[in-house]
C-alpha cells in the first residue's frame, strides 16, 4: 500500500510539474471569433444587453466594448481571407460571412487593439472558408496542385509578411497568429477551379513515413507561414497550429508528431477545435489534452473554437452520431451547462492557456427587407442573440452561456496579500508590455493595484 501511495504521489507530482512548465510567464485569454460583428453593424443589425439596451449606441465601441468590460473577455480571434469578393465570382455563393478582406481585419483589428484586447489572427490562406475538407489556393496566386513547393512557400510567406505589416502600420498588430485553419490534413492541395485533394491530401491514420512527401510539403509551407511571421514588424507574435481531431487523441498527437517529424517546430500554440456534435464527450476532448501535455510540455493549448447550440430545432438536421454528442440540452441553458462544464474541465491543465467561442455574435441572416445582401447564407444556432431572417435588434437569449465564457479566464487572485508577489512598487513606468491580471493591456499606470510584466505579478501600493 504504501509503494502504491507513493507511486500515486509521484505521478501526481509529475503531472503538476508538466503543467506548470508553460504557466509561469503566460497569460490567459478568453473571447471569441467575432469576424462578422462588422458585417452585422453594415447590415443594420444591433444587438441588445440583458437591460434590452442597443449595444451599439450604449457602449463606447459597441459590441467590442461590451464583450470586454460586460462580457469580461480579453481577446478576440478574427479570420482573414486573400480575396473574398471570388465568394460572388467563382459561384461560392455557398460560402457567404466570408468577407473579411485586408482592409476588412485591419479595421477589425484596430478596434480590438485598441480596447486593450488580444488579437488572435486567424489566416486561411484561401480565397474562401477552410477546414479539413476545403483548402484551396488563392485564385491571385496562380498556383495549383503541380506548383513546386518551393515556390508556393516562399508565397506563404510574403504573404505572411505584407499582412502583418500592414495590420501592424494600422494599429492592428496580432498577438497570435494563426497558420492556416483546421489543416489537420494539410493546406494549399490545389485552385478552387481545380479542387483536387488527391495530390497533397493526407491523413492521420497512416504512419508518416507512408505519407511523407505530402507530410513534408505540408511542413515547408508551415515553415514558410512561420518566417513570414518572424520576419514582420511583429516577430514576437506567438504562432498557432490549429487541429480540429481533438476529439481523437491518438490522431492529434499524430498531427503534431507528423508536422515535427516534417521539419516544423517553430509555433508556441496547439490549437484545437472542439464541437460536441463532431468530436464528442468532453472526456475525448480531455484525453487529447492529456496526451499533447506529456507529449509537448513546452507548448501552449488554447481552444480556438468551441461552440454549442441554442436551438432545439437543430436536432432535425444533425445525424445521430452527431446528436449522440449533443449530450446537453438544446437550449440557451444547455448552452451555459456546456461552457461551464468545458471551462471547469480546462481550468484544471494550466497548459490549457486560451479558448476562443465560436461566433458569438450571430444573430441572423443579416439579410436587407427584400432578403438581399445578406451577412449569411445558413444559420449556426450557436450565438448568444436571437435569429432572425432580416436586420433588425436581436435579444439576448443566452445571457448565462455568455457570462459562463469568462470563466475560463479568471484565477482567484488575493490583491491584499503578498503570497506570490514578484515584486512590490511604489509606481510604474509606462509601458506596452504592462497588463492587468485579467490580461489586458494597461495603458493609466497611475492607480495602485496588481499588475503583470513580463508574465511576473507585481503589487504598486
Amino acid at each position: 500500500m504504501k509503494k502504491l501511495i507513493f507511486s500515486l504521489l509521484t505521478m501526481f507530482v509529475a503531472v503538476l510539474q508538466i503543467n506548470a512548465t508553460v504557466a509561469d510567464n503566460v497569460i490567459r485569454v478568453v473571447g471569441g471569433d467575432i469576424s462578422l460583428v462588422p458585417a452585422y453593424e453594415a447590415a443594420g443589425d444591433d444587438w441588445l444587453d440583458d437591460d434590452g439596451n442597443p449595444i451599439t449606441a450604449t457602449y463606447n465601441d459597441g459590441m467590442i466594448t461590451y464583450l470586454r468590460d460586460v462580457a469580461g473577455w480579453n481577446a478576440a480571434r478574427v479570420r482573414i481571407l486573400v480575396d473574398p469578393t471570388l465568394d460572388d465570382a467563382e459561384g461560392y455563393d455557398e460560402y457567404l460571412a466570408t468577407c473579411q478582406d485586408l482592409d476588412y481585419v485591419k479595421a477589425l483589428g484596430k478596434r480590438i487593439k485598441d480596447a486593450g484586447m488580444y488579437f488572435l489572427l486567424d489566416i486561411f490562406y484561401s480565397d474562401t472558408w477552410t477546414d479539413v475538407s476545403k483548402q484551396w489556393i488563392p485564385e491571385s496566386w496562380g498556383m495549383d496542385k503541380s506548383t513546386a513547393t518551393e515556390t508556393l512557400a516562399a508565397q506563404v510567406k510574403s504573404y505572411t509578411t505584407d499582412v502583418i505589416n500592414e495590420l501592424v502600420a494600422y494599429g492592428a498588430a496580432p498577438d497570435y497568429v494563426q497558420l492556416g485553419n483546421e489543416v489537420s490534413y494539410g493546406m494549399l492541395w490545389d485552385s478552387f477551379s481545380g479542387k483536387s485533394n488527391s495530390s497533397h491530401f493526407f491523413n492521420l491514420s497512416s504512419s508518416y513515413s507512408d505519407q511523407k512527401t505530402k507530410i513534408d510539403r505540408f511542413a515547408s509551407l508551415l515553415n514558410a507561414g512561420a518566417e513570414g511571421v518572424r520576419e514582420s514588424n511583429a516577430p514576437s507574435a506567438k504562432i498557432v497550429l490549429h487541429s480540429e481531431r481533438s476529439g481523437n487523441s491518438t490522431q492529434t498527437k499524430n498531427f503534431y508528431d507528423y508536422v515535427q517529424q516534417g521539419g516544423f517546430a517553430d509555433y508556441d500554440v496547439i490549437g484545437l477545435s472542439y464541437y460536441p456534435a463532431w468530436q464528442g464527450s468532453l472526456s475525448n476532448l480531455e484525453s487529447t489534452i492529456s496526451s499533447l501535455i506529456s507529449a509537448y510540455p513546452d507548448k501552449e493549448i488554447q481552444i480556438v473554437e468551441t461552440g454549442y447550440y441554442a436551438y432545439s430545432d437543430v436536432s432535425a438536421w444533425l445525424s445521430t452520431s452527431e446528436l449522440n454528442g449533443c449530450t446537453w440540452n438544446l437550449s440557451p441553458a444547455g448552452q451555459a451547462q456546456f461552457l461551464s462544464d468545458l471551462t471547469t474541465m480546462l481550468n484544471n491543465y494550466t497548459n490549457v492557456t486560451g479558448f476562443y467561442y465560436w461566433q458569438p455574435e450571430e444573430c441572423g441572416n443579416g439579410a436587407d427587407s427584400d432578403g438581399n445582401n445578406r451577412v449569411k447564407g445558413n444559420w449556426d444556432y450557436r450565438g448568444f442573440w436571437e435569429l432572425s431572417w432580416k436586420s433588425e435588434s436581436h435579444p439576448l437569449i443566452s445571457e448565462d452561456a455568455l457570462m459562463t465564457v469568462k470563466n475560463f479566464n479568471h484565477t482567484a487572485l488575493d490583491v491584499n496579500s503578498e503570497d506570490g508577489i514578484d515584486a512590490i512598487l511604489t509606481s510604474l513606468s509606462e509601458s506596452n508590455s504592462i497588463y492587468n491580471i485579467q490580461g489586458m493591456r494597461v495603458c493609466d499606470t497611475s492607480k495602485n493595484g496588481l499588475y503583470i510584466i513580463n508574465g511576473k505579478k507585481v503589487l504598486v501600493k
